[in-house]
């Protein structure tokens, strides 16, 4: 009723005329038939015959009736009021949860209220921030389309989402529909399941060129340090070490480990898994990431938080779970491998002046993905930086890193600091879970440590 005062009068509900009223509760038979915007004879009609039953149930005299029927109808059209969503990227993610939640006579009846998770001021930040990446970074690095998400890693709410640039041209929500391979953001499962397996953050790695099973990794720069401990190789991004870490771990252990901490997409066991060639979207990535930030226990993301019928009653209400998935000594030992990649390493764009970072870049084969996920206790953002067409850019994930800084500085006023768990005591530690090492038919290093041993592979990432 008062969406239709306003959309014919431009009028709120108390403002009506009784010639008014009863034209719109003549409409519900035909709205389209009987709009005044339509045919204004036909709504006339139906507004009579409105008035003729009131006065005949008694509701209005005779003498209302007749002024009521001798008013003009004089329209003063409007357009609807939030006829279009301040938030579309995060408003058609709820509608399309909201299938998943309520049944379909729920969604029949109407009259929903769906209470969500979105704080506006930092979804228009989001918004902002990767219509300037794409604008500011996007010509020279030939990439022109953005995604960012923000989650609150210890109670799953995702409190920003800006799938793309501008909703009016594309729908299609980056960050929820776009399956892209994660490059290097992936080693983090990798060296999460070895570390819970129990293998130390010094544990080191022949870094050389090395064939396993038909398979060649190598690294983007086609450099090789020989011995390089699992820390300092996921600070570098070096790929050998972390195809060599895998093996030793296991393809089940690291996928489980994955798949606990908030991977939905399927991941295929073979070697080149290390490097993340196995494609997922932003949201998985980025709340996987968030079990992290969260000590290892692990919180489903959701956008709504309640939803309530006409009536008023509870007819949905999310009641967040944390879920230990890793063990706290783990995700320390984690956070502070990851807070060197960002302090010492790739991640370096990432940093903020006022509080420590943990994160991880990643890119994907010829530059087609640039990504960066990071986060601080309270907050795990993901940023990815792309073509809709796949076509290679010719950007770093250096840059991906600086748009997380953008967006993320903006909001540390607001945020208090808090400090990441010290490092654990390494000696004496033992692992949580169970490595199953892979058995490759044939394995054996081809090179050695030093630069340009040959050309870059088809199958590298960073």
């Amino acid at each position: 009723m008062a969406d239709a005062a306003w959309i014919y009068f431009s009028k709120s509900v108390d403002k009506l005329t009784l010639s008014e009223m009863a034209m719109i509760a003549g409409l519900p038979p035909a709205p389209t038939v009987y709009s005044p915007l339509v045919d204004l004879e036909a709504a006339q009609a139906r507004r009579e015959v409105v008035l003729r039953r009131m006065m005949e149930a008694e509701y209005i005299t005779p003498t209302e009736m007749a002024n009521a029927l001798a008013e003009p109808l004089t329209l003063k059209p409007s357009q609807p009021h939030n006829l279009f969503s301040p938030v579309p990227y995060f408003t058609s993610h709820v509608q399309q949860q909201l299938t998943t939640l309520v049944s379909p006579e729920v969604l029949e009846a109407g009259g929903l209220t769906i209470e969500t998770t979105v704080n506006l001021q930092w979804q228009k930040l989001a918004e902002e921030t990767v219509r300037n990446a794409i604008s500011n970074y996007g010509p020279g690095q030939n990439f022109s389309q953005a995604a960012l998400v923000a989650i609150n890693p210890r109670n799953g709410e995702i409190r920003a989402m800006a799938g793309g640039d501008d909703f009016t041209k594309s729908q299609f929500n980056r960050v929820t529909q776009a399956q892209r391979q994660p490059g290097s953001t992936f080693k983090a499962f990798v060296y999460t399941a070895a570390i819970a397996a129990g293998f130390s953050p010094y544990k080191s790695y022949n870094d050389v060129k090395f064939h396993v099973d038909g398979y060649e990794p190598q690294n983007v720069t086609d450099n090789y340090r020989g011995m390089v401990s699992i820390r300092d190789a996921l600070i570098s991004s070096i790929n050998t070490v972390a195809v060599k870490a895998l093996i030793e771990v296991g393809f089940k252990p690291t996928i489980d480990m994955a798949q606990r901490m908030g991977i939905k997409s399927e991941l295929i066991p073979a070697y080149s898994l290390a490097l993340g060639t196995s494609e997922v979207n932003l949201l998985e990535l980025t709340s996987a990431y968030g079990t992290l930030a969260n000590q290892g226990n692990h919180v489903e993301v959701h956008a709504i938080r309640r939803i309530t019928n006409r009536y008023g009653e509870v007819v949905y209400e999310v009641k967040p779970v944390a879920k230990r998935v890793v063990d706290e000594t783990t995700t320390a030992i984690m956070t502070w491998m990851l807070r060197g990649a960002v302090e010492e390493g790739t991640g370096g764009n990432a940093r903020l002046r006022d509080r420590p970072v943990a994160g991880k870049t990643g890119t994907s084969e010829e530059k087609r993905d640039l990504w960066f996920v990071g986060y601080i206790p309270q907050l795990v953002v993901g940023v990815w930086l792309g073509n809709d067409d796949n076509k290679p850019t010719w950007g770093a994930s250096s840059t991906a890193a600086r748009v997380w800084r953008n967006f993320s500085q903006e909001l540390t006023d607001e945020i208090p600091v808090e400090q990441f768990p010290e490092l654990p005591r390494l000696q004496g530690r033992k692992g949580s879970i169970q490595a199953q090492p892979v058995k490759p038919k044939r394995m054996r290093d081809i090179g050695k440590p030093g630069a340009n041993q040959g050309e870059e592979s088809p199958s590298q990432r960073r």
